[in-house]
Parts: structure tokens; C-alpha cells; sequence
């Protein structure tokens, strides 16, 4: 496990490394005005400065807590929801079409008229941020607990297990790696979500960061609110794909080894 943790991070460093000297070769090769392209010295410094000024990490504070809270809250009401839908057939020919119609409207048409309802308060961005990550958990719980086939229903049946130890023992094992599916691919939707929601109206954020970068052709804040943003959806997808290989990776690893 520590050897391909290792790895991963061998190869994730190897390709930024690469990525940055392809970048300041271009910076190079085109010679680019600083406020069209800066190079990677440029955006460094200016990364430094922020983090001296306080405001970096200001602004990446209130982001967080937008994407922690509206992943939070995405996440339960995605499995509250999704578990009762995939029970009951009649819930679910009804609901289905509505998801699927919710969650091809883009996140952007909800924002503003969130903010007339919520206001432009914190409160607004994390609603936006639990949205998005609500669609993908809810269709991944739907369709994770309609995994479980009717034999292992049979057999809980004939031992007298009750519905809390059908669950316990037989739909939540099932319907984990579904969940958890889910949960990653709307772990950084969150951080999208967030973004969006302070594009929409905020006087902090990193995504009010890029709105004033761009105000002020600040291209090297502009990257370096960018590449915060995209360190932290690889953090949020890392803590989830972390919690999912310590519940279900043992039990992964055992049925393999008794294969």
C-alpha cells in the first residue's frame, strides 16, 4: 500500500514537473507579455506575495469551507434520498425523470436564483456546491443498492434476518463501491460548485479572487487561484478514494485472496 502510495505521488510530482518545464519553455520559445502568459517564475512570485499579504489564505478558507460544507451536505441528503428511491418502484419511476431533468440544467442557471432567495451570504455558495454534488451520489446510491440480487435477499430471508440486518449485513456492502463511485466523480464538482456560486456575487473566495485577477489583467494571480483550486479537488478526491480503499479495500483484498 505505502509502495503505490509512493508511486502515485512519484508520478503526480514527475508530470507537474514536466508540465512546468513545457510551460516555461513556451514562455521561452514565445516570449509572451506577462499579462498574456506569464512563466512559472512570474506566477511564483506572485503566489509568494499573496501568502506574505494574507489573503491567499483568507480567500482559500472561506472556499474550503464552502466545498467541506456543500460536500457534506450534498453527500447526506444524496443518500437519504437515493436509498428510499431505489426500494420503492413507484418512487422511483417518479423521481428518476426528475433527477435526470434537474441535472441537465447547468449549475449556472440555479445560482441566481439562489441568490435572490438565500441572499449572497455564505449560505448561497454552499447550496450551489451541494446541488451539484447531489445528482451524481444520488443516481450512484440508486444504483448501488439495486445491486444486491434476489438470491442474497432469499438467503437473508430463510436465515430471518430483519430489514435493519438485510441492510446492515447485505445492501450497504453491496451498494459501498457504487456510493463511493459517486463520491468521488462529485468531489471535485464541489469545488466547481463553490466557484461558481462566488462567481455569482462574493467579496471572498478564490473564486472572487479570479473574478478580481481578471478585473485587474492580473494573469499570475489568476493562475495561481487556478492552481489552488485544482490542489484542492485533487485533496477532496484523495480524501474520499482514501476513506473508500481503508472501509472497502480490506474486504476487497480478502475476497480476492479467498478467489
Amino acid at each position: 500500500m505505502t509502495g503505490r502510495i509512493l508511486h502515485k505521488l512519484f508520478v503526480l510530482t514527475l508530470t507537474f514537473l514536466i508540465a512546468l518545464s513545457v510551460w516555461q519553455c513556451l514562455v521561452w520559445i514565445i516570449q509572451p507579455k506577462p499579462w498574456l502568459l506569464p512563466s512559472p517564475v512570474h506566477v511564483a512570485t506572485r503566489f509568494l506575495e499573496l501568502i506574505r499579504a494574507g489573503s491567499l489564505q483568507r480567500h482559500t478558507f472561506v472556499t474550503l469551507i464552502e466545498v467541506t460544507s456543500g460536500f457534506a451536505l450534498g453527500t447526506a441528503t444524496g443518500l437519504f434520498t437515493g436509498y428510499p428511491i431505489s426500494q420503492i418502484k413507484l418512487l422511483e419511476r417518479w423521481a428518476t425523470p426528475y433527477l435526470i431533468a434537474a441535472n441537465s440544467i447547468p449549475i449556472v442557471a440555479f445560482a441566481p436564483l439562489l441568490m435572490l432567495w438565500l441572499g449572497t451570504g455564505i449560505q448561497t455558495k454552499i447550496t450551489v456546491a451541494a446541488l451539484i454534488v447531489y445528482f451524481p451520489v444520488t443516481m450512484s446510491t440508486m444504483v448501488g443498492f439495486k445491486q444486491v440480487s434476489s438470491i442474497h435477499r432469499r438467503l437473508m430471508a430463510s436465515l430471518h434476518a430483519n430489514k435493519w440486518q438485510l441492510f446492515k449485513m447485505v445492501e450497504v456492502p453491496t451498494a459501498i463501491p457504487g456510493i463511493f463511485a459517486g463520491m468521488k466523480i462529485a468531489s471535485p464538482l464541489a469545488v466547481v460548485g463553490a466557484v461558481v456560486g462566488e462567481f455569482m456575487g462574493s467579496g471572498e473566495g478564490l473564486g472572487h479572487l479570479i473574478m478580481e485577477a481578471n478585473g485587474l489583467l492580473d494573469t499570475s494571480m489568476l493562475f495561481v487561484s487556478i492552481i489552488v483550486l485544482s490542489a484542492m479537488g485533487i485533496a477532496f478526491y484523495s480524501i474520499v478514494a482514501g476513506a473508500e480503499a481503508l472501509l472497502i479495500g480490506p474486504w476487497h483484498h480478502e475476497r480476492r485472496r479467498r478467489k
